[in-house]
């Protein structure tokens, strides 16, 4: 909120704390039928002036435009306000590529009626023409954004994204960041920059390098290795968990793989998939473009 939407910072009452409403959310989205949703985050806050307020976090980040994105926020903003009978706050964070795409309203009207939904948005490409505040910031969410765009812009090209990432992560022992919080973006740098398999251990040697060179052991070639081995252990717990035993071709196949980013795309699968089988083609299809 602090990054993105100022002004509502500002008026919140954080000394209060937040209250998540994620249940919720849930089962209006269920109730919802407007076929692909993706509301992401509803939350009660307390505002300076003493009173309540929901604010409804949608984030958008898929490359093609959604020509529903308004309707949608249209509808839950509606649905949250009959269910709680208080103030709803709609705000949008768009990450698609598409510099046109600014949907900040819904509405309609006839015969005298009209109704309609303003609503805030965020769009990560404007933050392009800012890179060097962005880089400036000690927001975390600066790294996010760094790292969504530089992601977006190295696609098919591997070694600037080598480069860019490793930019990204120097930038975090630059910034002073504490070891934790350079272990949680790291996460999500890692999970967002995918490397090609050699390109990836070059990464880690050079940032090996950088670490030595000045003194930052705060990322260990062993802390990624358990990363990575935790989420292949993950993987074929949940693959168990739904469909009981896991063939061992499965496991041998799975511990080819010591991408980061690409096992934590296979969790996600997992949790998806309707069948093993399914589950193997798209590891199979992830090994061969390794």
């Amino acid at each position: 909120m602090e990054f993105f939407f100022h002004q509502a910072y500002q008026e919140i009452d954080w000394s209060r704390g937040y209250e998540s409403l994620d249940t919720e959310l849930q089962e209006i989205i269920r109730d919802a039928e407007t076929g692909r949703r993706l509301a992401d985050k509803l939350v009660r806050v307390w505002l300076l002036s003493g009173k309540e307020a929901l604010i409804l976090i949608h984030i958008e980040i898929q490359s093609q435009v959604q020509a529903d994105f308004g309707k949608r926020m249209y509808i839950y903003n509606h649905r949250f306000f009959d269910k709680y009978d208080q103030e709803v706050i709609s705000l949008a964070v768009l990450g698609d590529e598409q510099t046109s795409w600014r949907p900040s309203s819904y509405g309609y009207s006839r015969w005298g009626f009209q109704s309609s939904l303003q609503f805030p948005i965020v769009k990560l490409l404007d933050y392009q023409s800012q890179w060097q505040m962005l880089e400036s910031s000690r927001n975390p969410f600066a790294v996010i954004v760094m790292a969504h765009l530089r992601t977006q812009a190295t696609k098919g090209d591997s070694q600037a994204r080598l480069q860019s990432k490793l930019s990204l992560v120097r930038g975090l022992y630059e910034q002073g960041y504490s070891r934790n919080e350079i272990l949680q973006l790291f996460r999500l740098i890692e999970w967002m920059m995918v490397l090609p398999k050699e390109l990836e251990q070059d990464f880690r040697n050079e940032l090996r390098s950088y670490q030595e060179e000045n003194r930052m052991p705060y990322i260990t070639g062993f802390e990624i290795d358990g990363m990575v081995k935790a989420t292949r252990e993950s993987v074929i717990e949940v693959l168990e968990t739904r469909f009981g035993v896991v063939p061992s071709r499965l496991s041998d196949r799975l511990n080819y793989l010591d991408n980061l980013t690409q096992l934590k795309q296979l969790l996600k699968q997992s949790i998806t998939v309707t069948s093993v089988d399914q589950f193997e083609q798209i590891l199979a299809e992830i090994i061969a473009e390794s």
